[in-house]
């Protein structure tokens, strides 16, 4: 049985989101930068009056960028409502037969791989994506 995830482009690969953790996705516009802030955080971007942390993935994953992020996937994560910059939106999809990844590779934020006749899908576990202490502090930001 699948589940429905968000699936984006970051740096040339893509990368899913279950859909459950996703409220909404916007085209970014402006961001507002945050002074002295961890290099991850892009700055603050105000959705309908709500201050809400932006997310660098780029910097965070240390994914070479091949252009600026057009796109802002606002999630909720343990209670916390954050945004990440994503390359392009590509869409949503039941993934299925999502395997783990291979030993060498796996990081704490990788849910699963979902290999397909033409591409490969990296699908994040969002409980991972940050630290307890990490999101305190972006809790704080906003």
């Amino acid at each position: 049985m699948g589940f429905q995830s968000v699936i984006f482009l970051l740096g040339g690969e893509e990368y899913g989101l279950p859909i459950e953790v996703v409220q909404e996705i916007t085209q970014l516009t402006e961001v507002h930068p945050v002074p002295q802030s961890t290099q991850y955080v892009k700055g603050l971007i105000i959705i309908r009056g709500q201050a809400i942390p932006l997310i660098d993935l780029h910097a965070k994953f240390a994914i070479p960028s091949r252009n600026e992020a057009g796109f802002a996937i606002i999630m909720k994560i343990n209670d916390n409502v954050v945004g990440i910059a994503v390359d392009e939106i590509i869409e949503v999809r039941t993934l299925e037969n999502v395997v783990q990844a291979p030993p060498l590779v796996a990081a704490s934020f990788i849910g699963g791989i979902v290999n397909l006749p033409d591409r490969l899908i990296v699908q994040l576990d969002p409980a991972f994506i940050f630290r307890t202490d990490e999101l305190e502090d972006l809790k704080a930001l906003a």
